[in-house]
C-alpha cells in the first residue's frame, strides 16, 4: 500500500509509504497520492487533508532513480514531465485545505511537491534542497515554482547554490509556516488543517481556487520548455552518471 489513510475527526492524513524510507516518487506512488487526494476531496465527511512522509521517514527525496535511470531523451522524458506536472496540479486543484508535514528530506521533486500545499510544517531536523543543477539535471519546473512563490532573487539563490536548507533557513525564507519538534510535527499539522477547515467552506474554497489559478497556469506554461530542457540534459548523460553514482550496484 503506497499511501496509508487515517482520519482524525474530519482531517484525512495521507501517509506516503514507499518501500524506501525516503519516499521517492515512483509512478505508483504518484498515482496513489493523486487517487488519495481526489478521494479525500470528494468525501463530504473530510474537511482538510494532511500529507505526511511517516515517522522517521522523509517527506520525499525526489524522483525515483530506479525509474528515472531508464528514461531516454525522447517520449519517456515527455511522459515523465507530464506526470510531474499532473501530480503538482492535482494538489493545487484540491478544494479543501491541504497541509504538508515534512520530516527527513524534501529534495528536488519532494521540495517542489511540498510547495503545492496551502501550508507547510517541518520538523527541526528536516532538510529542504533543490540540488538538480550540480547533478546535471534541469530545474526549470523548480525555477518556475519558486519564482512564483518566493520571487526571482530567492529562486536563483536556492537553485544556483544547490545547498541543503535547514529548518531555520526554510522558516526565514518562508518556505515553511512552522518549525516544530519531531514529536509535535503531525499534531501541529493536524491543528493547522483543522483551523483552515473551520473557515466557511464557500469562502475558503473559492478564494483558494482564485489563488491557485495562476499557479496552475504557470505549471502549464513551463511544461513544454521543461521537456526540451530535460531531453538536452539526458542526452548529455550527466544525469545518468549521477544516478549511477547514487544507485551503485543497483544501477
Amino acid at each position: 500500500m503506497m499511501v496509508i489513510t487515517q482520519d482524525v475527526n474530519s482531517i484525512r492524513i495521507l501517509t506516503m509509504n514507499h518501500s524506501s524510507q525516503h519516499n521517492p516518487f515512483s509512478k505508483e506512488l504518484e498515482e496513489s497520492v493523486k487517487y488519495a487526494l481526489n478521494h479525500a476531496d470528494g468525501d463530504d465527511s473530510i474537511k482538510a487533508v494532511v500529507v505526511y512522509g511517516g515517522r522517521d521517514r522523509s517527506f520525499s527525496s525526489g524522483g525515483d532513480f530506479n525509474e528515472i535511470k531508464n528514461l531516454s531523451a525522447g517520449c519517456d522524458v515527455e511522459d515523465w514531465i507530464d506526470r510531474v506536472i499532473d501530480l503538482y496540479q492535482c494538489v493545487l486543484k484540491i478544494k479543501k485545505p491541504t497541509v504538508a508535514a515534512v520530516e527527513g528530506y524534501a529534495i528536488g521533486m519532494g521540495f517542489q511537491f511540498a510547495m503545492m500545499f496551502d501550508q507547510r510544517v517541518m520538523s527541526e531536523q528536516a532538510i529542504f534542497s533543490m540540488p538538480e543543477l550540480k547533478h546535471g539535471i534541469g530545474c526549470s519546473v523548480g525555477a518556475a515554482i519558486l519564482d512564483h512563490t518566493h520571487g526571482h532573487t530567492v529562486m536563483k539563490k536556492i537553485l544556483f547554490e544547490c545547498e541543503r536548507l535547514t529548518a531555520e533557513q526554510c522558516y526565514a525564507y518562508k518556505i515553511v509556516d512552522s518549525v516544530v519538534t519531531k514529536d509535535n510535527l503531525l499534531p501541529i499539522a493536524i491543528a493547522k488543517a483543522t483551523l483552515l477547515a473551520n473557515y466557511p467552506v464557500t469562502a475558503f474554497s473559492n478564494t483558494k481556487e482564485y489563488i491557485n489559478r495562476k499557479f496552475i497556469s504557470i505549471l502549464d506554461d513551463v511544461k513544454e520548455e521543461s521537456k526540451s530542457i530535460h531531453k538536452k540534459t539526458f542526452a548529455k548523460r550527466d544525469v545518468q552518471a549521477h544516478i549511477k553514482n547514487v544507485l551503485g550496484k543497483k544501477y
